[in-house]
């Protein structure tokens, strides 16, 4: 049987020789060696132990903070939460209230405002043509009517060419109308169904004229000729390629035409004492539904008319103690 010293992995036959062996100088200087070894490491170990429990402690101590102050912020915006509903509840409470004078006010319009209507739509047909305004037709009546030639034609003698040929019918009567000329409405028969329909800015039309336009052939042949002339005339007088971008412009159908349509077709509409009335109780509800600044005199007649308590939220005009 042999025994293994696990200090300096000697082999000896017997237990008393390992003993003798262990206890020898030579050995044991191993084995301090060894101990010195292990008592650093030990030290070490502890060490970054120690270091690694302080990390934590002060990570813990980090997010103890952060706890802290999220809980803190959490109750604030518990309490402002708790605030606005009541806030909501108020305000929900009043905008009923507020409702049901805008309704009353609207009721006691309806009348007027279906009287003037009716008013309206007959005026306006004493004006605008039986023949209704074919969408369908417009891109080919465009290709008939806008080419170079006319596109050349100053601007107002071009937008002429427009009205005269494809906005007016054979007895010369306008298909369009402009109902209100600060705003660019417009209104013309509807081709299925016959009615007057709204168009502002003209907007529906105008894209049909740009889909009918041959814009590609109409460019060529403008500049082609533009720059014939030019050449022509020994090379004087405003830049071919100048003209050109002036006089395309047309084919955008924007503003001056729009401009020109208006001014064309405008029918004013004849004033009458329902027409005021309806239109300074729309004022009113308008600027009480837009929540806006309203005068004290409009204010003093809407409490008369139609409330029965003070208005919950706008209150007085503004600068007013609505005493």
């Amino acid at each position: 049987m042999s025994f293994l010293c696990e200090y300096c992995s000697n082999i000896y036959t017997s237990k008393y020789l390992l003993s003798r062996h262990q206890n020898s100088e030579s050995c044991k200087k191993i084995q301090n060696v060894i101990n010195n070894y292990n008592n650093r490491n030990n030290e070490k170990i502890k060490e970054i132990e120690n270091k690694f429990q302080d990390k934590i402690k002060e990570i813990e101590a980090n997010y103890s903070e952060k706890i802290k102050l999220l809980e803190l912020e959490v109750s604030k915006l518990t309490q402002e939460n708790t605030s606005l509903k009541s806030e909501n509840k108020s305000l929900e409470k009043s905008n009923e209230s507020f409702r049901k004078i805008v309704e009353k006010a609207a009721t006691k319009s309806t009348n007027t405002i279906k009287n003037n209507n009716n008013y309206n739509h007959n005026n306006y047909l004493n004006y605008i043509s039986t023949e209704p305004l074919k969408m369908s037709d417009i891109p080919k009546q465009i290709k008939q009517f806008v080419n170079c030639e006319t596109v050349m034609y100053d601007d107002s003698d071009f937008h002429d060419h427009i009205v005269d040929n494809i906005l007016k019918d054979k007895n010369g009567k306008d298909k369009i109308l402009c109902t209100d000329i600060n705003r660019k409405n417009f209104t013309y028969k509807d081709e299925t169904s016959g009615e007057l329909i709204s168009d502002p800015e003209l907007e529906r039309l105008r894209e049909q004229f740009k889909k009918g336009s041959d814009i590609r052939q109409i460019r060529r042949d403008l500049l082609e000729k533009l720059v014939v002339e030019y050449e022509e005339n020994g090379s004087i007088g405003v830049d071919p390629y100048k003209r050109f971008s002036d006089i395309i412009q047309k084919l955008n159908f924007g503003s001056p035409f729009v401009d020109h349509v208006a001014k064309k077709t405008y029918v004013k509409r004849c004033s009458t004492v329902k027409t005021n009335t309806l239109e300074k109780n729309s004022e009113i509800i308008n600027k009480i539904e837009e929540d806006i600044e309203y005068s004290e005199e409009e204010y003093q007649k809407l409490l008369e008319e139609f409330g029965d308590e003070p208005f919950p939220i706008l209150g007085p005009p503004t600068g007013q103690s609505g005493e």
